[in-house]
């Protein structure tokens, strides 16, 4: 998931960040999307057994943009769900809680189905963890693939993404935010860093 908005955080606890730098515009996320869009469909002979799952927050409209991009390519109907995953997060410390799972409706049926999961950051990789043992509660899939944003690198478990829009390696002190328009208002990728 992407990481947390500084202005999210409390005054008293609020971390000193800077920008860095904007690593995706409006236009560079549109054109990683329509070149992601064209691998899936490659990959998979067309979208006619394809389900493409966002996982909550930011995946759900990666989701559906692809899937109209892909309806555009195949003149056919991509499914599109979502997957509600609530938990807290772990992966900016070595110690806190693990994501806790909350099974709820992704709106079609998966079975038997080649499911993209859409996530907008891969970080540690205890997200994706947590999604699939979610998504497997829903019914057995013939694949799962995973589609990112952006990979930053710094894994905690054996996962890779099979599609990504740009690998971004980090230190353990950056921090990328994804902005969409459907949840923030606009649409970029920046760099920040943590200066506490």
């Amino acid at each position: 998931m992407s990481e947390p908005n500084a202005s999210a955080e409390t005054p008293t606890n609020a971390p000193t960040i800077r920008e860095k730098g904007r690593l995706l515009s409006a236009s560079e996320i549109d054109r990683t999307l329509v070149r992601l869009a064209h691998q899936i469909v490659e990959k998979h002979n067309g979208g006619g057994n394809l389900g493409l799952v966002g996982i909550r927050r930011r995946g759900v409209p990666l989701a559906q943009r692809i899937g109209t991009i892909i309806e555009s390519i195949e003149k056919q109907k991509v499914e599109v769900g979502s997957l509600d995953i609530s938990f807290y997060r772990d992966d900016l410390t070595t110690s806190g809680p693990r994501p806790t799972v909350n099974k709820g409706d992704i709106g079609f049926d998966i079975a038997d189905r080649d499911i993209i999961l859409l996530d907008d950051v891969l970080y540690t990789g205890r997200t994706i963890r947590a999604a699939l043992d979610a998504l497997f509660d829903h019914g057995r899939p013939r694949s799962v693939r995973l589609l990112v944003l952006i990979d930053r690198g710094h894994r905690e478990l054996p996962i890779e993404a099979q599609f990504v829009g740009r690998v971004v390696p980090t230190s353990s002190r950056e921090i990328i935010e994804v902005k969409l328009s459907e949840i923030d208002g606009s649409d970029q990728v920046l760099l920040v860093e943590r200066l506490d």
